[in-house]
Order: C-alpha cells, then structure tokens, then sequence
C-alpha cells in the first residue's frame, strides 16, 4: 500500500490541470503584448504581436511594444507550442526600461513558459525576474 502511495505522488504532476486535454488552440494573427512599464493611451499604443501557424500546435511569435520618445520597449521572436493554458516559448525577448538595469537592454534566451491563470485573457512571462536581479517584469501576451 504504501508503495502505491509513492507512486500516486510520482505521477500525479504529469496530469496536472494545466496540462490535461489536448493542446489548446490559439488564434492566429494580430494579438496585444505588453510589458508594464511602458504606459499606453492615445501616444502610445499596446505593443502587437504576429503570431503564425507553423505545424501541428506549434506558431511563431514575433513582435514588440516602444515608447519611441524614451527609448523604451520589449521585444519577442521566437516559437512555442500550447499545452492547456501554457506557452512553452523557445526563442528571445529583450527589455530595456530607462530606470530598469541601469538602462540597459535585458536579454533572455532560450526556453520560457508563459501561462494564463485562472480568468485571465493573457499569458504571463513566468521568468519574471530582470537581468538586475531585482526588478519584476509582467510580459504579457493577450489572447
């Protein structure tokens, strides 16, 4: 029994909520993406995205937000697959924010996930820490 007991508790993280179903689907096209340093209203909109089919539950991303009159912005390019309410992101995203990092650029390569939370209409970043190590960053894309 107790045995039994190991083993539940093993292999119950591989059937989580968040990954429970098939992959989920993800509209394709034009998309919201921010980060919540850069304010936006009339000068200064919400960043965009692309995003782009490119196989069996796999899209490109590619895209940014600027706030052209104080150089600030953050930028993504790269590629994920949907499991549930996750993005299991590949590819790089780079911030600069004029108070952030002593104003230089922060860089993050490679894998990343990002994930929508109970009601949300977004996926969050979910490596939300800057290269100052210090500073919390909400990357956001919305659906």
């Amino acid at each position: 029994m107790r045995n039994i007991v190991y083993i539940i508790l093993l292999i119950a993280p591989l059937f989580s909520s968040a990954d429970q179903g098939n992959p989920g689907k993800v509209r394709t096209g034009s998309h919201a993406f921010t980060i919540q340093w850069i304010a936006f209203d009339e000068d200064n909109k919400p960043g965009k995205v692309i995003i782009k089919s490119i196989g069996e539950n796999e899209y490109s991303i590619e895209g940014e937000q600027r706030d052209k009159t104080k150089n600030e912005y953050v930028t993504i390019k790269g590629t994920f697959i949907v499991v549930g309410r996750v993005l299991k992101f590949n590819g790089k995203i780079v911030s600069r924010i004029a108070d952030i990092n002593s104003g230089k650029p922060c860089e993050s390569n490679g894998p990343a996930v990002f994930k929508a939370s109970g009601k949300r209409k977004y996926w969050r970043l979910q490596q939300m820490l800057n290269c100052d190590g210090m500073t919390t960053d909400y990357i956001d894309i919305f659906f």
